[in-house]
């Protein structure tokens, strides 16, 4: 690796908007690392430059650029389509398929494009590290540790896309290890261990830079939160679980959960850079709208703009555990939106509709299960499935899954762990199925959208995406409680999420209820509550993986039907060809 750098030298626009500040820069000339170092200013402006290599579109390794080309985007895409939270209906040629499928390749998109932004931004980093003087300030101490929790941040979210999980052996190859020390001798891929242990320096290190100081009250700027947040994780996913309360608690420093975690909960992802939930965003300002190339943008076709392509929705697992309490959960009722059926809507064949039902089929020239749907009618024995065929004599159209439509199937139910199930029989088969109020569909999958990351300034395609919060630090804790089998504990930190979530009484986990629910473990609660909490935000693939269990993603959607053990080969990306052909000894991940 070279020594010396190229670093852009930027003036600063600072923009206030709704108490926002613009982390604009304007190129004006190139300045080597020697120059940089002279120049006291530098240092500010350069860090500035790392802050925007997460928002904002950069040329790839091949020159020229794409839409796609985006850290963030690509950092929420790759980890949350790897995990049993989302479907995709139908296919796409967008790279972010490989990483839905499993079948990610070393000359892909995504995995070349995280793995260039990741190195051009600790390239800055370790710049700044290296030259950066301590003591001359309060502020330009804090500057100098925010350097060093982005670069944890970047080797954490490396070490999450290209390496096993810390858990199943601390000595399996991670990534690159560069720091603002020159690499001597032949570049390999460091240890997970290696790694994770200069991430625990670094965020101890800027905790100890940072201080109480804060430059900024905007949470697109780190701070020592940030940093005390990012090692609380860092500890859990080493196994390190009284460290993991002893952090939280000091963070905490007497408060409750209810006093950190923002109490408008349905509002929270449209305003993050201003909340006390929010420990370190992506910050974006109104002007920096990405469009149909942002996060939202594959959740949700905006029905008032048109804005987003819409064509990712939640599992049917997902949606079941968030249907247990559909009607009081502000993480279901405000978070997702059901596209109406077109005119005439409410009649179909000449029945009143209710309700749908949904179920997979398996696909027979693929490996993925299609969907089918059919409207349901009520009459006083309950539920009943209308045939998509059409009656008309003139026009006959036969049913193209029930060949004998001459009586009535009806949907049933059965209570298992407390809550519902529906089926229905069809020549002597159990036919198991998902019951949703009426929605549109796309390709015969049903359309429910997500609408976490939209709405920001009133925009459907604009968020500032948390990446380290409040709520998850309480369920790091909470997993950390059930680990130290201190069920109270965890229980209390669960309850503090869901009763944010405007959950309440039963609604509640309690030692009781939870067996009768279907959990034999107090784990098994929390990780379904960061599942529920933590939605689409990347989290779940890592969730499961790290805690050594399975991923079942045998459900509807284009993706292969499997169970996918956490020793499988598949589960980290493929190393950037672009990095194991100049340095062979980066070897890549076997598949």
């Amino acid at each position: 690796m070279k020594n010396k750098f190229l670093i852009l030298a930027t003036t600063i626009l600072g923009i206030s908007l709704s108490s926002c500040v613009d982390m604009d820069l304007t190129p004006e000339s190139t300045m080597t690392s020697d120059q940089l170092a002279n120049d006291p200013t530098g240092i500010e402006y350069a860090t500035i430059g790392a802050y925007r290599w997460f928002k904002t579109n950069r040329s790839g390794m091949a020159g020229g650029s794409s839409s796609r080309d985006v850290y963030a985007r690509n950092w929420f895409q790759m980890n949350e389509f790897r995990g049993d939270n989302v479907f995709i209906a139908g296919v796409t040629t967008d790279p972010f398929m490989k990483s839905y499928e499993y079948t990610d390749q070393n000359t892909e998109a995504t995995c070349r494009y995280m793995w260039y932004s990741s190195y051009s931004i600790l390239n800055i980093l370790n710049t700044n590290i290296r030259i950066g003087t301590e003591g001359l300030s309060e502020k330009n101490d804090h500057i100098l540790g925010e350097n060093y929790f982005l670069r944890a941040l970047v080797y954490m979210n490396l070490c999450d896309l290209f390496a096993r999980p810390y858990s199943q052996g601390a000595d399996n190859p991670a990534v690159v290890l560069r720091t603002e020390e020159p690499i001597t001798g032949e570049i390999t891929r460091a240890s997970i261990r290696e790694v994770y242990a200069q991430i625990e320096k670094d965020l101890n290190k800027a905790i100890q830079l940072m201080g109480n100081y804060r430059r900024s009250d905007n949470t697109s700027y780190a701070w020592k939160g940030s940093a005390q947040g990012l090692l609380s994780r860092l500890y859990l996913y080493m196994g390190r679980n009284q460290d993991v309360v002893n952090i939280v608690n000091e963070m905490l420093n007497g408060k409750t959960p209810e006093d950190v975690l923002d109490p408008d909960l349905a509002t929270y992802f449209t305003r993050t850079q201003t909340s006390r939930e929010t420990l370190w965003c992506i910050g974006y300002l109104a002007n920096e709208t990405q469009g149909n190339s942002s996060v939202a943008s594959m959740y949700l076709n905006d029905p008032v703009s048109g804005a987003g392509w819409g064509e990712i929705y939640p599992s049917d697992p997902m949606y079941e555990l968030f249907n247990r309490y559909a009607d009081d959960d502000i993480r279901w009722k405000d978070f997702h939106l059901f596209q109406p059926i077109p005119t005439p809507g409410v009649t179909f064949n000449g029945e009143n509709v209710k309700w749908m039902a949904n179920w997979p089929v398996p696909n027979p020239t693929s490996w993925y299960y299609g969907s089918q749907y059919r409207y349901l009618a009520e009459d006083a024995k309950g539920k009943y499935i209308i045939f998509s065929n059409n009656p008309g004599l003139n026009n006959p159209v036969p049913d193209d899954y029930f060949t004998n439509t001459s009586a009535k199937i009806y949907i049933e139910e059965e209570i298992i762990n407390t809550y519902p199930k529906y089926f229905f029989t069809y020549n002597g088969n159990k036919i198991n199925v998902t019951i949703t109020p009426v929605t549109n569909n796309r390709m015969s999958y049903r359309k429910i959208f997500n609408t976490k990351f939209s709405y920001q300034d009133g925009d459907a395609m604009l968020c500032s995406y948390p990446m380290i919060r409040w709520g998850e630090v309480i369920l790091n804790r909470a997993e950390a409680y059930a680990k130290l089998n201190n069920s109270t504990a965890a229980l209390a930190d669960v309850n503090a999420i869901r009763s944010r979530a405007g959950l309440s009484g039963g609604q509640l986990m309690t030692t009781s209820n939870m067996t009768v629910r279907g959990y034999t473990n107090i784990l098994d609660v929390v990780l379904d509550e960061r599942r529920l909490e933590l939605a689409y935000e990347g989290f779940r693939w890592k969730d499961l993986f790290r805690n050594n269990k399975p991923m079942d993603r045998r459900y509807a959607g284009t993706h292969p039907w499997e169970v996918i053990q956490p020793s499988d080969l598949r589960i980290p990306h493929q190393i950037s060809g672009d990095e194991t052909l100049i340095n062979p000894g980066v070897l890549p991940n076997p598949r």
